[in-house]
């Protein structure tokens, strides 16, 4: 087994770069589209459900799809998921009305896991002591999308029918994923597979969800929902912290956010080598969850802007770390064939934590400008608490077979 999979070493860097040509994409479109709908007449409350819908939907179809493709095979799931996104990036350039906005929104929300599909690519075809610092690498090239795609983004939406190029420029993109995968990235059929699991439908993806060993998962599927939470609720009030304790431009902001993309891009290169040096991913975690506690807490109070940019880079460095780590231990224990379920299970939380975090921020700011952040902290202290828990534990055996 070993000598099959490292003959697919040369497919990282295929995998990396459309992983960051996927993020590159996402990240013109995405800080241009609220301002978008709401030129067209949204209000508020319309712009929020269609700020929140791609999230709603990622909660249930990510399993969905992740298991579709442990029984269909990873490529030809990814080709149809950057194909029908590509479809969903061109019909929100030329919208005649929010009808057609939403619906864009729903069929992104339905089959954009083109990252969480690249992750368990990379896990099959990857050797479990390279995991951390593929899923590393892979991370920090996703990253560095979202330091180039908002600038491309916001030069083009100044032109005329900016915001159609921007999208015509991104669905070309992702249609330009789907045939870098058709060209270089060979098929990695399950290890289980059969002609009734090629041809399986929606009721038996859904009863291969339910065969999963659920008592393996439960708390590290929690830590991630808290540590995602945790940096999610933050983000959300971010901006408009910053507005409030050091009245920071728009273009400051904007600045600040590329640091954090930069950081969180570098940091993603050196996760592999502190993975090497912990060996034990769960006490990684662990000093991740109390590093972002801290750093939360630093920038919440943070008096002066030197103070702030400094809890900012622990910050970046234990989300960048804790990604990897997080991924890493759901791998771990999985069978190989339910890699995509599983993976795309983690992605739903992270989806229910992108969906709640607003709402909560909401209220949390209403009572606090600094809520928002001492909430996120909280959230952080939790899965800190359940991560030690974890650590007392006997190391769960991997199971993944050989």
């Amino acid at each position: 087994m070993k000598s099959t999979l490292e003959k697919y070493t040369n497919l990282h860097v295929c995998v990396y770069v459309i992983g960051f040509l996927d993020l590159t994409a996402v990240s013109m479109i995405f800080p241009l589209l609220l301002t978008y709908a709401r030129n067209m007449g949204a209000t508020h409350f319309l712009g929020g459900i269609i700020g929140s819908v791609y999230g709603g939907l990622q909660l249930f179809s990510s399993p969905l799809v992740g298991s579709w493709s442990d029984v269909r095979g990873r490529k030809f799931v990814l080709q149809i998921c950057f194909l029908v996104s590509g479809t969903s990036y061109a019909l929100l350039g030329v919208a005649p009305d929010l009808g057609f906005v939403i619906l864009a929104r729903v069929m992104a929300g339905l089959f954009k896991h083109t990252q969480t599909l690249c992750r368990a690519y990379l896990a099959d075809v990857s050797l479990p002591d390279t995991e951390s610092g593929v899923f590393g690498r892979f991370n920090a090239m996703s990253s560095l999308g979202f330091i180039v795609g908002p600038t491309i983004g916001g030069h083009l939406a100044e032109t005329p029918h900016g915001f159609f190029w921007v999208c015509t420029i991104g669905a070309s993109v992702f249609l330009l994923c789907g045939g870098l995968v058709w060209l270089l990235m060979p098929d990695v059929k399950p290890i289980k597979t059969n002609k009734a699991q090629e041809n399986a439908g929606v009721a038996q993806i859904i009863h291969f969800i339910k065969q999963i060993k659920w008592s393996s998962h439960w708390d590290h599927f929690l830590v991630r929902f808290f540590l995602s939470f945790a940096t999610l609720i933050y983000r959300s009030n971010f901006a408009l912290l910053l507005d409030y304790m050091f009245n920071f431009s728009a273009k400051t902001v904007g600045y600040i956010i590329s640091f954090q993309g930069i950081v969180s891009a570098v940091s993603g290169f050196l996760v592999g080598t502190l993975a090497h040096w912990y060996k034990d991913h769960t006490k990684l975690l662990l000093f991740v969850a109390v590093t972002q506690t801290l750093s939360l807490v630093g920038l919440t109070y943070a008096p002066t802007t030197l103070i702030l940019m400094c809890c900012l880079v622990p910050l970046c460095i234990s989300n960048a770390v804790g990604r990897v780590s997080i991924t890493k231990i759901t791998v771990d224990r999985c069978h190989k064939d339910e890699i995509g379920a599983v993976v795309g299970l983690g992605q739903s939380i992270t989806s229910l934590a992108r969906m709640l975090s607003p709402l909560v921020a909401g209220v949390a700011q209403s009572i606090s400008i600094h809520g928002p952040g001492v909430s996120g902290a909280g959230s952080a202290a939790v899965g800190a608490v359940i991560l030690s828990l974890m650590s007392k534990k006997p190391t769960i055996a991997i199971l993944k077979e050989d």
